[in-house]
């Protein structure tokens, strides 16, 4: 996830700086850095699996959290389209299996890579491609072995939002509903000497945030 971040940032700086070189840059239009605040909620839904000739049942709950982000976004030039990156500067440490769960990890680096199109009634639509590390995933018991698991946790994030018009000193301030699909994550276990047994879980991901950005 970390490569892809670089190479992202490599590719929108080399574009820029070979586009001005020539004279004719497809990033000319300026841009704009700033800082997000708001409510995330995420809903997950964890699959059914037999152990030990035991079936446990799917199971889903859903967790509300405070969070914040940075972002930076470059306009292309005589567009209405940005293309910018978002990063989450915290992690957390999540359960794999409900609140019996036999293994946690800690999942952080949380960036997202979007295209953003703007109207010019200041409303507008974004996609994007959210990633996020997965660290090695302890057991919470003497029990549990893990034998693999899942290291990224990836999926598509779809918003919309409204941004105001320029105040002083070149500020402007947005509002914004984001709605992001996990793709599957998994981990692979072992307990009391029994066969390995995977366990999936997906999730979905809906914030709502509050940003304040300057432009240049």
């Amino acid at each position: 996830m970390k490569k892809i971040t670089i190479i992202f940032i490599s590719a929108l700086f080399t574009l820029t700086t070979s586009a001005f070189a020539a004279g004719l840059s497809a990033f000319d239009g300026g841009g704009m850095v700033g800082v997000k605040i708001g409510k995330g909620v995420l809903e997950a839904d964890s699959k059914s699996y037999v152990a030990g000739g035991t079936t446990y049942a799917a199971e889903n709950g859903t967790k509300n959290s405070d969070f914040g982000t940075i972002f930076a976004e470059l306009n292309v030039n005589d567009t209405p389209i940005s293309v910018g990156l978002e990063y989450v500067p915290f992690d957390a440490d999540v359960s794999l299996n409900g609140d019996a769960s036999g293994a946690s990890a800690n999942v952080g680096d949380y960036t997202t890579i979007y295209a953003l199109a703007m109207h010019e009634s200041g409303f507008y639509a974004k996609l994007g491609y959210s990633m996020a590390a997965i660290g090695t995933v302890k057991p919470n018991d003497g029990q549990t072995t893990i034998n693999s698991n899942s290291d990224s946790l990836e999926g598509m994030v779809y918003g919309v939002g409204i941004q105001s018009k320029e105040m002083p000193f070149g500020l402007v301030w947005r509002a914004e509903y984001n709605y992001t699909e996990f793709d599957d994550i998994s981990v692979t276990t072992t307990s009391n000497g029994s066969a390995s047994v995977k366990k999936t879980a997906g999730a979905d991901l809906s914030t709502f945030t509050l940003s304040l950005a300057k432009s240049f």
